[in-house]
């Protein structure tokens, strides 16, 4: 028994976790005619292809395959353990079948159009074809994606009477490929978002321009601001305004955003579970040997 918990136990750690991915339209374009000059009188040159020939996608994006000219099939060259196509843009149409077939699932007419949810695609290349032209083919080259959550933030806030210059919250803690998003809800003090470099200088800022000449800061009530924390770490930001330095140490309007990363380095832990409940499992194993020597003892 503890021998099949351990096991269910590893097995668990090793398939649970999801991931969250943004969602982006990318355009191929399929087939094309060409006609006139400097071809000879009713010559017709056509387009057996996929522009671009290569894609590079984030996994859960969308593909949309245009028939530009002729007729033509997306087909993966991967296929499921049941003989069926990863994807295919015509799965009713066999290359024994009628070329006119234009129907449903079957060959894509001009001006028609395929799309793919790749979502359930793993990360990885995959290669597709044609399956009327078999020396047709294109490559969707498919990599992890980071969630694009936007997490909103406060600079400052308060009225004519009174401000607070501060960032609410001073601390916060987001996933790798989320958008923070600050809102100025003060109607008199400006501010700036700025994100000062490690080794001295500025990596993003509200306000690029302050100094020198008229800051262009955040006066306008409910104005906003977005940064994309693309890396993991631990970032510092501050309002250049109401912000300055005590022994290299940012003091006064100031905030962090620890940014955890979108995918965690598994190995070490499955590593680890895989040890543990292997140590379970001979545990179990020598305890049951043990209860089954003192069954049999006289």
């Amino acid at each position: 028994m503890l021998a099949m918990l351990s096991v269910a136990l590893f097995m668990t750690f090793l398939f649970s976790g999801s991931r969250s991915f943004a969602a982006t339209t990318h355009d191929v374009y399929i087939g094309g005619v060409t006609s006139g000059a400097p071809l000879a009188p009713g010559g017709v040159v056509w387009f057996n292809g996929y522009s671009p020939g290569t894609i590079r996608i984030t996994a859960g994006d969308t593909v949309t395959w245009h028939l530009v000219g002729g007729v033509h099939t997306v087909t993966s060259a991967d296929t499921f353990s049941n003989g069926s196509f990863v994807y295919d843009s015509s799965p009713l149409f066999t290359p024994a079948g009628a070329l006119a077939d234009m129907g449903p699932g079957t060959l894509l007419a001009p001006g028609s159009v395929y799309e793919l949810d790749t979502s359930s695609l793993a990360p990885g290349t995959y290669h597709y074809f044609c399956k009327i032209h078999p020396g047709m083919t294109g490559t969707l080259v498919v990599v992890a994606g980071v969630s694009t959550v936007t997490v909103q933030a406060t600079a400052g806030w308060g009225d004519s009477v009174y401000a607070v210059q501060a960032f609410a919250p001073e601390n916060m803690t987001v996933v790798q490929g989320t958008i923070v998003q600050w809102r100025l809800a003060n109607p008199t003090e400006p501010h700036t978002i700025t994100g000062p470099a490690p080794g001295g200088g500025i990596a993003w800022d509200s306000s690029p321009n302050l100094p020198p000449g008229p800051p262009p800061v955040l006066f306008v009530p409910d104005t906003t601001f977005n940064h994309t924390f693309s890396s993991a770490g631990t970032f510092t930001y501050l309002c250049k305004v109401h912000a300055y330095q005590v022994d290299r140490s940012w003091v006064g309007m100031v905030g962090t955003v620890i940014v955890e990363p979108a995918v965690v380095d598994t190995s070490s832990t499955l590593l680890t579970v895989s040890y543990a409940a292997l140590a379970v499992a001979v545990v179990a194993l020598l305890v049951g040997i043990a209860a089954l020597v003192r069954k049999r003892k006289p």
